[in-house]
């Protein structure tokens, strides 16, 4: 039986180099994960109801918060029982210096819808 030293030979890097290289790697990810954790959205909505007016329409209401005068574009859409979409529209909306708004769609939809779903708010470019 040989010495595995002498077959392999020794590792040059002291001990605590792995655990220093796992230590900066944890302390950068946590570093990213909370500046974008933390960052202000340009836009926010909140759905904040709906109401399935009949076979083909549902009406849905959205607040719309921008702390800065932009531009915002909103897409809602409606489900079926089965979770398929049935209907979908986007709202597009003007700045505005009022930081909260109220807005109210209908969406036409092609068969009987059981809710209206906010997709996304985004700013328009």
């Amino acid at each position: 039986m040989t010495d595995l030293s002498s077959r392999y030979g020794t590792s040059k890097r002291p001990r605590w180099f792995w655990p220093a290289v796992a230590a900066v790697g944890i302390t950068l990810g946590v570093a990213f994960a909370a500046w974008v954790g933390f960052q202000k959205d340009p836009v926010t909505g909140r759905l904040w109801g709906y109401d399935v007016v009949d076979d083909h329409t549902v009406s849905i209401t959205l607040d719309v918060i921008r702390p800065d005068p932009v531009a915002a574009r909103c897409t809602v859409y409606a489900q079926a029982e089965d979770h398929s979409i049935v209907g979908e529209k986007t709202i597009n909306l003007p700045a505005t210096d009022k930081e909260k708004v109220r807005v109210t769609a209908d969406i036409e939809t092609e068969r009987a819808a059981v809710n209206g779903v906010l997709r996304t708010c985004v700013v328009v470019d």
